[in-house]
């Protein structure tokens, strides 16, 4: 225990601050007005831009899933969606963690890139396979695909109903959610600034909101109508991979 006066908390040795180069640097992510604009397509139609981001994402990774979960007998479709959004979070954290690429638009598009190429790369080797599987079973991809938007929309609705970020009676947590997933969108470096503790980096398990912050900064909708659009889209993955687990077994 380090014991210590408020007036010496400034000098108090402490490994959570970040160091004046690292907070000069997560200063150069861009202002709010730089990195989102509200008035461009993404924002007048968010659900629209939302779901197509999602559906590309699961496209472009579902040769991916068709290799590597050919065990099962949709041989990974539903999961390609999970796959399509985890990759490019891990990617560009992965590349900020290192100060190789900054948290950026950029970054995330390299991240895409790379795995469109391993897609493709994936489709010459079993294209044949897999446009046979589709063909054979077209049906069960048409209901995960139907049952993945109805489980959206019902979440939607729910947060339609209540789009507030603070519950009327309990309070909770959300506003210290919002809190870390604003200040992962805006770093450059991994890890984020800490939103709470000026100065100072963010001691806490923050993964999670790059997977959000990365479909968010990617898309340019504005974090507060796309955090309600995050969380329908993890009810819709969740259960689509009951039903997919199930019909599998």
């Amino acid at each position: 225990v380090y014991r210590f006066w408020p007036r010496e908390a400034t000098a108090a040795p402490t490994a959570l601050l970040l160091t004046p180069a690292d907070r000069e640097a997560q200063t150069r992510g861009g202002t709010w007005s730089q990195i989102f604009n509200p008035n461009d397509f993404a924002n007048r139609a968010p659900v629209l831009v939302w779901l197509a981001l999602i559906e590309f994402l699961g496209w472009l990774a579902f040769p991916i899933a068709f290799v590597a979960l050919r065990a099962l007998a949709d041989r990974g479709y539903i999961f390609a969606k999970a796959i399509g959004i985890l990759l490019p979070a891990w990617g560009a954290w992965t590349l900020a963690s290192y100060h190789i690429l900054p948290f950026s638009r950029t970054s995330i598009a390299v991240v895409i890139a790379f795995i469109a190429i391993v897609s493709v790369l994936a489709t010459w080797w079993r294209g044949r396979e897999l446009v046979a599987v589709l063909r054979a079973r077209w049906k069960i991809v048409l209901v995960e695909e139907i049952a993945f938007l109805v489980f959206f929309g019902a979440f939607l609705l729910i947060r339609y109903g209540n789009p507030d970020l603070w519950h009327q009676w309990f309070g909770g947590e959300k506003p210290m959610d919002f809190a870390h997933l604003n200040a992962v969108i805006k770093s450059t470096w991994f890890p984020p600034y800490d939103p709470w503790f000026a100065g100072g980096y963010l001691n806490y398990y923050y993964f999670g909101q790059v997977i959000n912050a990365t479909l968010i900064k990617f898309s340019g909708i504005v974090p507060e109508v796309a955090y309600n659009l995050a969380l329908p889209m993890y009810f819709g993955l969740t259960a689509m991979g009951a039903f997919s687990i199930v019909w599998n077994l």
